[in-house]
């Protein structure tokens, strides 16, 4: 890794500290991660060159002495990151929405706004997935279908929508715990989607990882931030479980403990729970589409 460095940005590291993913190491006192990333070269591309053209809080995309944002090391892509601010603070649904950049009239591959199609894709990529590789998963077998179930509500809820030129941000693939600024300001996760997907993305990881987070939710609507289509939108994410379709293809693909399920599968009442309050605070400020079996709860 040091040669590596060396080699490619001419950056000479005596200390650092190994991650799952690269290192991390200072300079002066500026910290960097060099990381290794699944994103094809020209994502990237397109992140380094839109991030140029706004004053952003990302972190610094860092390219090599060859003038290339990825450097190669057999069959593992690496980017050097060079990180902005207090990396440790953690951020609330405040921060997300007070950092965002819109985008408006975005025509870029790193759009994910279609959910209606994408999420259709990938339930039919997963139920595939189960098909075929999941015997032998007893875990997966029996908890997958109520999942689907849940997709096919969220999909039936976003086609529903009437979408007329609503601004697309810069949003995050996934938001992590802890929330804190090294994960959110990181660039290698970025698409262009509804300002809403942050913070939902937000609530759901909140939600299974500590406990239920109505009570910023409730603040974030008491500000009337969100539009009507994006109280609606908002709620479609929430239906939509990306938290456990995240985890099928590790399971299947990468031999991961299918015990990681009982995370989600254990909460499945209290998520429930949690979308009829979510509905009823939405439903307060806008006309949201009913859902029987969840008004029912």
């Amino acid at each position: 890794m040091k040669n590596l460095l060396l080699f490619n940005y001419n950056i000479d590291v005596d200390t650092y500290q190994s991650l799952n993913d690269g290192i991390s190491f200072y300079i002066d006192y500026d910290k960097y991660y060099f990381i290794k990333t699944n994103r094809v070269i020209e994502d990237i591309d397109e992140i380094y060159n839109l991030l140029n053209k706004y004053i952003n809080p990302y972190h610094y995309i860092i390219k090599n002495r060859f003038n290339d944002i990825i450097t190669k090391d057999d069959k593992t892509n690496y980017t050097l990151l060079k990180i902005k601010g207090a990396e440790n603070r953690e951020i609330d649904l405040l921060d997300i929405i007070q950092n965002q950049i819109v985008l408006p009239n975005a025509q870029s591959t790193l759009r994910r706004d279609n959910w209606g199609a994408l999420w259709s894709d990938k339930v039919d990529y997963l139920e595939y997935q189960v098909s075929e590789l999941a015997k032998g998963h007893p875990l997966v077998l029996s908890s997958f279908s109520y999942y689907v179930g849940l997709a096919e509500n969220a999909i039936e809820y976003f086609n529903m929508l009437e979408i007329k030129n609503n601004s697309l941000v810069l949003s995050q693939k996934r938001i992590m715990y802890p929330n804190i600024l090294l994960n959110f300001f990181n660039p290698l996760n970025l698409v262009i989607d509804f300002r809403v997907r942050d913070i939902a993305e937000y609530l759901k990881t909140y939600f299974f990882e500590a406990t239920s987070p109505i009570d910023e939710l409730k603040m974030l609507i008491n500000k009337d931030i969100l539009s009507p289509l994006e109280c609606n939108l908002l709620f479609a994410r929430l239906l939509y479980p990306s938290y456990y379709f995240d985890k099928i293809p590790k399971i299947l693909e990468n031999n991961e403990d299918e015990e990681i399920l009982f995370k989600y599968i254990n909460k499945v009442k209290e998520y429930e729970s949690f979308l009829k309050e979510v509905f009823m605070v939405l439903s307060q400020k806008c006309e949201m589409i009913k859902i029987d079996w969840i008004i029912r709860h």
